[in-house]
């Protein structure tokens, strides 16, 4: 340890002493702010106080994030909330590490929690957090964290040429970081509160015409892949998702309800719930090969297991029915258009395809411009009979004298 006067200037100078692992230069002027200089040359402000008669170290900030003048006035700071709090008998070592929380140290509790609750995603999330989200707030406490600048931030993130829907997902996962700091009791507010997303839908949906609908369905019943063919089949008859399909088992189907149970474990939504079987999937899966031994419905028979990845027999039948573009969960968004055109109600395709978001069900609307212009002209059509209306004749009036 050794006490001097920090100033600009030496803070990038001052070194750990050989054979040290790191040394504490003491600042005059505020006491018990130090500047910490580690053998790997890395420096950071952090304020010594004690708690509960402990030595507490609140870390301030690396003198690349934070001035020394700045860190000289969070160290005020922290002695004027620290005896406020001594008087009121509120001073305790969690409000210690409350308050110097960073969004790094709230990930580290954060992370662990997604891995339970949205392990699909997890990956994800990490990946937004390493590459974009940490280098820019990580270090930063959660009280300084503001949503003006998280709205900065996701506009940033375009300007780098990142899609609107690749920006939200940032801006969601912050928000989620804020809600469960609110939970957990670290913040009163979400920092993200009142973050605008874009809500610019961008993904690409391949809907095949007629025609091509026609040659799909006469490949997908004379083809020798049955079990791939009539999964398709399944999937254009019911909307639903592929890994819901691949993990669907008999004990899930009822025949005579005509429903198949969508478990919480498979749903997206983790939600469990009842999908209604049309006509045509109920012939499908009538149509299966089935087996005492099956417990999926769509069962591998060379391994006796569900399939995991149909990629390659689905880009056969797909070439081979001239539909190249066609993705199996093409055969979703078909289902979704096919009962919009069919005059279903946006609310009841949403519920048919598990979406909890109905702005998720609103991009079919582009699929039904011929409904959207019969709606229109129908009122066109009720302006010109309303014209072509004679004019009711007006009977005479005989004054009586």
């Amino acid at each position: 340890m050794a006490i001097i006067k920090l100033t600009p200037s030496n803070l990038t100078s001052l070194k750990c002493p050989a054979g040290k692992h790191r040394i504490e230069y003491c600042d005059l002027d505020a006491s018990g702010l130090y500047l910490l200089v580690s053998e790997t040359d890395q420096r950071t402000f952090y304020w010594r106080t004690k708690v509960d008669g402990k030595t507490k170290h609140c870390k301030i900030g690396r003198i690349s994030e934070i001035t020394l003048a700045d860190a000289r006035a969070e160290v005020r700071r922290l002695k004027e909330q620290h005896a406020s709090a001594a008087k009121q008998g509120n001073l305790s070592s969690d409000v210690l590490r409350i308050e110097a929380m960073t969004l790094n140290d709230l990930w580290d509790e954060y992370y662990p929690f997604a891995q339970s609750t949205v392990p699909r995603s997890v990956k994800r999330l990490e990946q937004l957090w390493r590459l974009k989200i940490k280098p820019c707030f990580g270090y930063m406490r959660l009280r300084d964290i503001h949503v003006r600048q998280l709205q900065t931030f996701l506009m940033d993130l375009r300007r780098q040429g990142l899609s609107a829907a690749t920006a939200d997902y940032h801006g969601a996962l912050l928000r989620r970081m804020g809600n469960m700091a609110v939970r957990w009791g670290y913040l009163d507010v979400n920092f993200a509160k009142g973050l605008q997303l874009y809500h610019e839908f961008n993904g690409v949906e391949n809907i095949p015409t007629d025609e091509q609908l026609k040659t799909l369905l006469e490949v997908l019943h004379t083809d020798s892949n049955r079990p791939i063919c009539q999964l398709a089949l399944f999937l254009l008859s019911t909307g639903l998702r592929l890994s819901a399909v691949l993990g669907a088992r008999w004990s899930d189907i009822n025949f005579t309800n005509k429903q198949m149970l969508l478990p919480a474990a498979t749903a997206k939504s983790k939600r469990q719930s009842y999908i209604p079987l049309s006509e045509s999937a109920l012939e499908v899966l009538k149509q299966i090969d089935r087996k005492e031994s099956d417990v999926y419905v769509f069962t591998n028979h060379k391994t006796g297991k569900k399939f995991v990845n149909i990629f390659k027999p689905w880009n056969r039948i797909r070439i081979k029915a001239g539909v190249p573009f066609l993705r199996c969960h093409d055969l979703r968004h078909c289902f979704g258009t096919y009962c919009l055109r069919g005059g279903q109600d946006l609310i009841v395709i949403a519920k048919l395809m598990s979406h909890a978001d109905i702005r998720t069900t609103q991009r079919y609307l582009h699929a039904s411009e011929k409904s959207l212009f019969a709606a229109t002209n129908s009122v066109s059509d009720k302006i010109s009979e309303v014209m072509r209306m004679k004019p009711k004749e007006v009977p005479t009036v005989v004054a009586v004298v």
